[in-house]
């Protein structure tokens, strides 16, 4: 038998539902359709070249009251603060050319998240009411989500900036999304300090073989539980990343160096200061011990 390694790195999404006349038999159908949902998406994604890899559950699953900006609005913004490791959103529609199907748009694009968007009918018969064959529609429904996320990672579109000062109203500095500007405003955020620690040969460590549409902040969660003081992406699937310590680094490449992402990424973390341990050296017997002297010193005579 032939134990086959499960994937340790997997996407989180969540559920926003805005259904008509929503009852416990309804939830308990959407709940079992999210997991069908995910394993389908999966399933039809390989046969494309796009591997999902998504958990079974959504993490959170919001109700929304029908026809309602701010009841929308305010369910985006609670996955954004309360769960903001989300990267996709299923949004259950009431029915065709719903206002929902336009605030889904402006909200995921306002916080950060790949959307797709479903018909409640199509949920509860399994799209089977759909003229087109199901492998179609997922198909397609991969190549969007894939598209999408793809241009997140790139922030095509879109521009950043900075809001500093007291005053009411705050300075607003605009920089690129990769500038050191970003950098050290996400560093002071994360971990209350003004600069990031000077890097250091021995803190840092090369990881590649992961997924090629992680940014640097999909690079750090993946060392998680390190502490990952800075990340630059050398290649697209390749890059540097600084550790707290050499301890740190120790750690992270014997632990995470062949961690499986999922069916076709393997995580490689390698250090140029981690040397192969040395093999270790049997003792000699005592009553060979005379001989073994005898030959050491022949190694080490030193020619005049």
């Amino acid at each position: 038998m032939v134990a086959h390694n499960k994937p340790d790195f997997k996407s989180k999404w969540a559920m926003v539902v805005t259904v008509n006349d929503l009852n416990e038999s309804k939830r308990a159908d959407l709940k079992e359709f999210g997991g069908w949902f995910i394993d389908t998406l999966r399933l039809e994604g390989a046969f494309i070249g796009h591997y999902f890899n998504y958990e079974e559950s959504p993490v959170a699953i919001v109700e929304t009251v029908p026809n309602n900006l701010e009841s929308c609005t305010n369910a985006y913004q609670k996955i954004h603060k309360e769960h903001p490791q989300v990267v996709l959103i299923v949004h259950i529609l009431p029915q065709t050319q719903s206002h929902e199907y336009d605030w889904m748009k402006v909200l995921a694009s306002r916080y950060g998240f790949i959307r797709q968007g479903i018909l409640y009918e199509n949920c509860a018969n399994r799209f089977q009411n759909v003229d087109t064959d199901q492998n179609s529609i997922f198909r397609n429904m991969c190549q969007w989500i894939y598209r999408s996320g793809t241009a997140i990672v790139r922030n095509e579109g879109n521009s950043c900036g900075i809001l500093h000062g007291k005053e009411p109203k705050p300075t607003f500095e605009k920089v690129l999304f990769n500038s050191e500007d970003i950098k050290e405003a996400v560093f002071k955020v994360l971990h209350n300090e003004e600069d990031p620690r000077s890097a250091d040969l021995d803190n840092i460590v090369k990881v590649s073989g992961y997924p090629e549409m992680l940014n640097a902040f999909g690079v750090a969660q993946l060392l998680a539980p390190y502490r990952v003081n800075g990340v630059t992406l050398v290649g697209s699937q390749s890059a540097v990343v600084t550790l707290e310590n050499k301890f740190h680094v120790y750690q992270a490449v014997h632990e995470l160096d062949g961690k499986i992402i999922d069916r076709n990424h393997k995580l490689e973390v390698t250090s140029d200061v981690i040397s192969v341990p040395a093999v270790p050296i049997q003792s000699p017997k005592f009553k060979d011990s005379h001989s073994h002297i005898a030959n050491l010193m022949g190694k080490l005579k030193v020619s005049n």
